[in-house]
């Protein structure tokens, strides 16, 4: 199967190169990274599609545990009634029970500067889109709160790569893997770029993105607090040091992306011309 690391070295052809299709191509998303948008359209695309996702108003246990009875259920739809492609906000741990009981399964993913992820997030858990919007705004009270929960530290590596390694924080390794194990590897602030290269990888020929989803229009407190927040030089500082290992995998893979784009995006449009 194709790797990221073909692509993100400039081997287009080699990445491109036919294979045998996977049986299921996993889209692990990570929260506020257009993910809502990229599995929107990749359902139009290239149908069927299925979500893996959990019921957020059930309490009873944490988020990720959930996560392993909804992994538990898909693989058995899967098994009955197979799609072509999934996405959820699953982790390492979910995404390696899929790969081991559907084996074959492809993965992609998309990444975005993580401050700029963070922010959105922030203001996505406290926006109506959010089901517990109301218990956020109570929990926590302000955007530096939000800074420092646990569970947005270095959120994108996370959901990406075994714990041992979000543990080490080593960056080396980090991409090592990811550009091994992952078959595309996106970055938000390249999205349109992106996604004619994943779509020409998945179906053969690069699209165009139309989807808009879960988009924030509003907020304009929020936004206003945040921005004013962010002045702050210390807390910039806190934020760097609570996700170092992910602004340092965006950032390499990110600068990757600088590189490759005049080329791909050349190429893409050669390989339009063609099939136009």
């Amino acid at each position: 199967m194709s790797h990221a690391g073909l692509l993100l070295d400039g081997c287009f052809e080699a990445w491109l190169t036919p294979r045998p299709a996977p049986p299921l191509w996993l889209f692990v998303h990570v929260p506020k990274t257009a993910g809502s948008s990229l599995a929107a359209d990749l359902a139009a695309l290239i149908p069927p599609y299925r979500s893996i996702h959990i019921d957020h108003l059930d309490r009873a246990r944490p988020a990720p545990e959930r996560y392993d009875d909804a992994t538990e259920a898909f693989i058995a739809a899967q098994r009955d009634a197979p799609c072509r492609i999934a996405s959820g906000h699953v982790q390492h741990r979910h995404v390696q029970r899929i790969q081991d009981a559907l084996p074959g399964t492809a993965l992609f993913t998309m990444l975005r500067e993580p401050v700029a992820r963070l922010v959105s997030d922030y203001l996505y858990q406290r926006s109506p889109m959010h089901p517990l919007a109301a218990e956020v705004r109570t929990r926590i009270p302000n955007f530096a709160a939000f800074v420092e929960l646990k569970g947005q530290r270095n959120r994108i590596a996370r959901h990406l790569l075994p714990p041992r390694v979000v543990q080490e924080a080593d960056v080396a390794a980090g991409l090592a893997m990811l550009r091994a194990r992952y078959a595309f590897i996106g970055v938000q602030e390249r999205y349109a770029l992106g996604y004619r290269a994943l779509t020409t990888l998945l179906a053969g020929a690069p699209s165009l993105p139309a989807a808009r989803k879960r988009v924030n229009d509003g907020a304009v407190a929020e936004k206003a607090e945040v921005v004013r927040a962010l002045e702050d030089q210390a807390l910039r500082d806190r934020i760097a040091a609570l996700n170092a290992f992910d602004l340092g995998i965006h950032k390499a893979i990110a600068a990757e992306w600088d590189a490759i784009a005049g080329p791909l995006d050349a190429f893409l449009g050669s390989r339009s011309a063609a099939a136009g």
